[in-house]
């Protein structure tokens, strides 16, 4: 029988004419998959420091159309996302994403990476605009952090001093 991740590796290779139709269309697929077989219920805080980065929710796009990113609410307390990279015509990479408060109140993105296994950080800053996650024991990344400006979506990730940053600028999708 064949797994999750394979099933969705297997799936993922199709040749993508135009990147951006094509993920916005895919987006809605993978996040529904992602709500149904990721989705559980966890302990509430009404004393959480503060909300969600739901300026997170939408669709976001690479220049270039190669890295493409999208982001959904699931309950009040959770939000769900889904990224990929494609070089090609192909999807060489995907990543199911939650951002979800943990039973202390803290903010975790889960990361659920193609052929990897899933990574958790902590937020360690958050404004109205921008929030920092952090795992020190991670290989790689340790860090990992999304801004807003506008339509616009700066998303880095890099070693907890910094090290090894690599930057992911998307845009807001128009389609």
């Amino acid at each position: 029988m064949m797994g999750f991740s394979a099933a969705l590796e297997t799936n993922m290779r199709v040749s993508v004419s135009t990147p951006s139709t094509f993920f916005c269309r895919l987006c809605g697929v993978w996040v529904a998959a992602f709500l149904a077989l990721f989705s559980f219920s966890q302990a509430s805080s009404a004393d959480a420091p503060t909300a969600l980065p739901t300026w997170l929710i939408g669709c976001w796009i690479s220049d270039d159309q190669t890295s493409l990113e999208a982001w959904t609410q699931d309950t009040d307390d959770a939000l769900i996302g889904f990224s990929s990279l494609v070089r090609d015509g192909q999807v060489v990479f995907y990543e199911l994403m939650s951002l979800r408060r943990n039973q202390k109140g803290e903010l975790v993105f889960t990361a659920y990476p193609s052929n990897q296994p899933p990574g958790a950080f902590t937020a360690v800053s958050q404004s109205e605009d921008a929030v920092v996650f952090l795992n020190t024991e991670h290989d790689y990344p340790q860090r990992i952090r999304y801004r807003r400006q506008g339509d616009q979506l700066l998303a880095d990730i890099a070693r907890a001093d910094g090290e090894k940053l690599t930057v992911f600028d998307k845009t807001r999708c128009t389609e």
